[in-house]
């Protein structure tokens, strides 16, 4: 990957990237601890976020909010080039302190209304486009294109709600996301749904691109970070998030953030 642009304060980040030669093994499935802004610029491929497929399109935007776990589906061929910023969800609560510029990343079911065509909401697309910091200024320019952006996206939000689309896949993840921090097993889950163990398996990961315990561990592992930077204990914030053994949570969460739980708290 090349970073054309890069910038990162805190929990501020922005970059433009380009990978001439995009391989799919290249981009897994994540999530991020921070809303997202994504712009997908060229390429070609698909988007996968939390069980809906959407396709791409040059100045396609995409809204993800903490923990909504995605991943490109990349087609080789041709460059791939973004724009993605990373921002504190709490960057304009003086300004919002009603919160409807983040109402779009929170008021909706997971993988529901992430994204905004180019082709239907031209406008959006080049508010991005256009930002081009100046050294120095690159904190700035980049709040202040992200407060137009979430100021324009938030006069096209209405007040109608839109459920998960019906079918097995979606209904998984709906479901493992309603229980995330009970217990959870595959068998209890193949019974709820009436499926053998094999087809929860298969239609989980066609759906959200990763297995049913990575995404569950992904999860509870971000929603640990989460209460531990607010000050809960590392053990509370374990128990609440569904790690029955501190041990394996202390293990997977070094792992995964490289630095041990009572670190971050």
């Amino acid at each position: 990957m090349n970073e054309l642009f890069s910038f990162r304060e805190g929990s501020l980040y922005c970059h433009r990237s380009l990978d001439e030669d995009p391989r799919p093994e290249d981009f897994p499935v994540h999530a991020h601890e921070t809303p997202e802004i994504y712009l997908f610029l060229s390429g070609s491929g698909e988007y996968l976020v939390e069980g809906s497929r959407y396709p791409l399109s040059p100045g396609d935007l995409f809204l993800m909010r903490p923990a909504e776990t995605h991943k490109l589906l990349i087609a080789g061929g041709k460059p791939y080039l973004r724009i993605a910023v990373h921002f504190p969800a709490d960057q304009f609560a003086s300004l919002d302190p009603e919160g409807r510029l983040l109402r779009p990343f929170y008021d909706r079911p997971l993988g529901v209304r992430n994204h905004y065509p180019a082709a239907q909401y031209p406008a959006l697309s080049r508010i991005l486009q256009e930002l081009s910091p100046a050294p120095g200024c690159e904190r700035l320019m980049i709040l202040s294109r992200v407060l137009v952006l979430l100021s324009e996206i938030s006069a096209l939000w209405s007040d109608e709600k839109e459920t998960v689309a019906e079918g097995s896949a979606p209904e998984l993840v709906s479901y493992v996301n309603r229980h995330l921090f009970e217990p959870l097993s595959l068998g209890g889950i193949s019974r709820t749904f009436s499926l053998s163990t094999s087809q929860v398996s298969r239609l989980f990961k066609e759906a959200t691109g990763t297995s049913l315990w990575d995404y569950v561990s992904m999860k509870r592992l971000l929603s640990a970070r989460a209460r531990l930077l607010r000050g809960d204990s590392a053990q509370a914030a374990c128990l609440a998030c569904g790690f029955s053994d501190y041990s394996a949570f202390y293990r997977a969460y070094r792992k995964r953030f490289g630095c041990a739980p009572s670190d971050d708290r």
